[in-house]
């Protein structure tokens, strides 16, 4: 059965992390993705951590299944007309380089727009507000995302990943399956854009609003809220748990069949949410000292039979590993050109009649140059 993009056709000129995890969401959703690399390959290839027998990271196999590997020298005159070449017959080109570098290829919007005008060019803007080039750790700290991060009494954190990017990656591609609707009743393309620093200004949330309102910059909750209380992380005997109670319907649920402490509804502390985060010093303390009681699987028993939020902090292992990933087919195997098959974390959308496309691995550098060349007529020799 077709997927919701079979016969759109997607040239990727990206590297890294967004572009690559933006065009194989386009891909797992039945386009077909030529990525086009250049001799060294796309630089992910070669980041540290486990690798494949071929030299491929297990970061670029996250984030390029489901794609054709081009290879081509850009700084060649051959290169570059080849990417014309393509981009001219293609429906969406995906970049993620400064404005002034696409220009000067020949690859900026309106170049490229003139020789088709059906295309829709879709760009990751890395540029900084100072107007240097940097990836998601200097967005994180330059729009603010990373002063709110980290526990109270210490120092700022980045995320462990690459949120603004994987994030950006996401909006782009809901930006280009808009523009493929519009185009539908225009019968022309158009440019969409999503900047590094804008998405990580947006993913302030409510912390840039309040500072709107209020002009009182916000401070580090940790695993904490500013909204809801009680919500973070508890040490059960044997292991950590993570509890979010952010109203009084569960905060019932969770004092009468988790806590077993009744007079807590009665408690003029604790009547209200807002109470409730008024005195959190008080209810954590209470909490901190209730968890440390009973192992982890006691607390997740309860929390479960109370129908209460609050579960086990698994371990990447734990959770991989665990029967309703496997069950649900959240994880699984993708055919790979060297390597047989490769382990995968599976695309989460669900399509009732038009399913997902099953996983290719990740592309050997250039490995369908020749195929690619012979198909679209591309003078490479």
């Amino acid at each position: 059965m077709a997927g919701v993009l079979d016969g759109i056709l997607v040239l990727d000129l990206s590297a890294g992390v967004a572009g690559p995890a933006a065009t194989q969401t386009l891909g797992d959703l039945g386009a077909d993705v030529i990525k086009v690399e250049p001799p060294g390959g796309d630089p992910v290839r070669a980041w540290a951590g486990p690798r494949l027998a071929n030299g491929d990271s297990a970061a670029f196999l996250a984030l390029n299944r489901n794609k054709r590997s081009l290879m081509l020298e850009l700084a060649a005159p051959k290169g570059r007309a080849a990417v014309r070449t393509l981009a001219a017959r293609a429906d969406v080109v995906v970049t993620d380089s400064p404005p002034t570098a696409l220009a000067e290829h020949g690859f900026d919007a309106d170049t490229l727009h003139a020789d088709n005008p059906r295309l829709i060019h879709a760009a990751i803007d890395p540029t900084l507000p100072d107007g240097s080039v940097g990836r998601d750790a200097l967005h994180q700290a330059a729009s603010g995302w990373g002063s709110i991060n980290g526990l109270e009494e210490g120092p700022p954190a980045k995320s462990a990943l690459p949120m603004m990017e994987l994030t950006a990656a996401n909006a782009l591609v809901q930006a280009v399956l808009a523009a493929l609707f519009v185009r539908e009743d225009r019968g022309e393309g158009q440019a969409v854009s999503v900047g590094l620093f804008r998405n990580a200004l947006a993913m302030t949330y409510f912390y840039g609003l309040n500072y709107r309102i209020t002009g009182t910059p916000p401070v580090r909750h940790g695993n904490g809220s500013p909204a809801a209380a009680p919500l973070g992380v508890f040490e059960a005997a044997d292991g950590p748990l993570q509890v979010t109670l952010a109203g009084e319907r569960v905060w019932r649920k969770f004092v009468e069949g988790v806590a077993n402490r009744p007079e807590w509804l009665s408690d003029p502390r604790y009547a209200t949410n807002t109470d409730r985060v008024r005195n959190k010093q008080a209810l954590l303390a209470e909490l901190e000292a209730m968890f440390r009681t009973q192992p982890r699987d006691h607390w997740v028993d309860a929390f479960r039979a109370a129908a209460a939020p609050g579960g086990p902090i698994r371990t990447i292992g734990e959770a991989v590993d665990s029967p309703e990933v496997r069950e649900r087919g959240l994880v699984g195997t993708a055919p790979h050109s060297a390597a047989g098959e490769v382990p995968v974390v599976m695309n989460p959308i669900r399509f009732a009649e038009t399913p997902v496309r099953a996983p290719q691995a990740a592309p050997l550098l250039g490995e369908h140059t020749a195929a690619i060349a012979a198909e679209f007529g591309l003078a490479l020799d």
